[in-house]
């Protein structure tokens, strides 16, 4: 494929899967924030592949697999194994490794781990506390594979998780919330 086609359709993608997972970090149940990233890693995962960026592609496709698991553990109302959640990690580390090329693709995989560590929560608070981590790893990585529109997703995700800490949990208990 043209590279110059592939940079323009990968940026198109990018744009729906921003609006996708600004949205995913507004829901109040997990169910519904499961759905939504399973949806926006499918698509994040095409954007950087597109662009040859393949440790972004690669660790959003185990994102994809690690939501549907959690997405069942969510359903049947159990909390995920450690051990579980713990190969994920490693499966997002042994995939930076072997997609190493230069120093910014260790963050995709800082990223992972912050995103392993939210999409386990049984929590909504839980999966923002750790989920406000994930966006920053990757905006530094989304400036190194010309990811523009993920570079906006993930700019929009940090501020809405913001949003949501304050409208849902009180900023993690530094703002005291009235009781209506």
């Amino acid at each position: 494929m043209n590279p110059n086609i592939a940079f323009y359709i990968a940026q198109g993608i990018s744009i729906i899967t921003a609006v996708i997972a600004i949205l995913s970090v507004q829901l109040k149940g997990m169910k519904a924030i499961l759905i939504t990233q399973i949806i926006g890693n499918t698509l994040a995962s095409s954007t950087y592949f597109l662009l040859g960026g393949f440790s972004g592609a690669g660790v959003s496709l185990i994102a994809v697999v690690q939501t549907v698991v959690m997405y069942f553990y969510n359903v049947r109302g159990v909390k995920p194994h450690v051990p579980v959640t713990a190969a994920f990690i490693l499966a997002y580390i042994l995939n930076s490794a072997f997609t190493f090329s230069s120093v910014f693709d260790i963050l995709p995989a800082i990223a992972a781990v912050c995103f392993a560590l939210s999409v386990s929560q049984s929590k909504p608070i839980l999966f923002r506390f750790f989920g406000i981590w994930n966006p920053l790893s990757w905006l530094i990585y989304d400036v190194y594979a010309r990811a523009y529109g993920n570079m906006l997703m993930h700019l929009g995700i940090f501020i809405s998780i913001i949003i949501a800490c304050i409208r849902y949990d009180g900023f993690f208990g530094l703002i005291k919330k009235k009781n209506n």
